[in-house]
């Protein structure tokens, strides 16, 4: 991971130069807590309304580019390496199920509704004999007993579902607990698995075209996110490029006196 770079993107941390197998390599190691978690156009938002959730996002080891829009606005603005990286079944979520097990980590399950996350498990079960996985917990109520019992339980990888910024804030309070190993937010990847192995068709996701799906298959969650939210990651996006635009127009007429 010799190419991996944090940058402060729009006002937001990004790592950079990351792929799919360095997240997975970081099952191997034990040096102290590991907190991953995702970032898509809904996160400037988010910022704008929860203004500790910039500082949250700065204490993850990694925070990672969640949907095509945000890598490819990343790479558009600074010309470095910046795949798309999204914990899902087109993504990260395989390698990574792969990996743990390959590597006989145990892992422990945290999110979404009571039963979702028993339902998810006895899948991935099914989908990945040799996965280690210890327990599950939906991811309602307050965080002191999960946090208890995921210390109690010690797995070394707790993936977790809850959406931002509240599965962030878990990820930290894991942290703050005395947690050593892997954490890994997933967003809403339990209630996907369980609808279907491949929630993206290939068409949908050979164009880049996920957020469509999406809106299409739950607009009443996601309206909101995708037509109203993401309109705040377009407007620095845009004053980004005009303002550098303005800077080249200056540059080249002082050059030119």
């Amino acid at each position: 991971m010799t190419d991996i770079r944090r940058i402060d993107f729009l006002g937001l941390p990004l790592d950079t130069g990351i792929t799919a197998s360095d997240v997975c390599a970081l099952l191997r190691y034990k040096a102290g807590p590991r907190l991953i978690t995702f970032i898509n156009p809904s996160a400037w938002a988010l910022a704008r309304k929860f203004p500790h959730f910039v500082d949250q996002l700065r204490s993850m080891s990694l925070v990672l580019p969640d949907g095509e829009g945000v890598a490819l606005a990343c790479r558009m603005l600074t010309k470095l390496d910046c795949p798309r990286l999204s914990f899902d079944t087109s993504s990260l979520a395989g390698p990574f199920f792969a990996a743990a097990a390959a590597e006989q980590a145990s892992v422990m399950l945290v999110g979404s509704q009571p039963g979702v996350d028993e339902d998810v498990h006895r899948k991935l079960a099914s989908a990945y004999p040799n996965l280690r996985i210890l327990e599950t917990l939906h991811g309602f109520a307050d965080f002191a007993p999960k946090i208890a019992r995921v210390m109690a339980v010690a797995p070394d990888v707790v993936v977790v579902g809850m959406g931002s910024p509240r599965q962030e804030e878990f990820l930290i309070a894991l942290r703050d607990a005395g947690y050593q190993g892997l954490a890994i937010t997933c967003g809403g990847f339990f209630d996907q698995y369980l609808e279907s192995d491949q929630y993206y068709p290939q068409w949908v996701d050979r164009l880049n075209l996920r957020f469509a799906w999406r809106l299409y298959k739950e607009p009443q969650r996601l309206w909101r996110r995708y037509l109203i939210d993401y309109w705040f990651f377009i407007a620095k996006l845009v004053k980004e490029i005009y303002d550098r635009c303005l800077l080249t127009l200056r540059a080249s007429k002082s050059n030119g006196k």
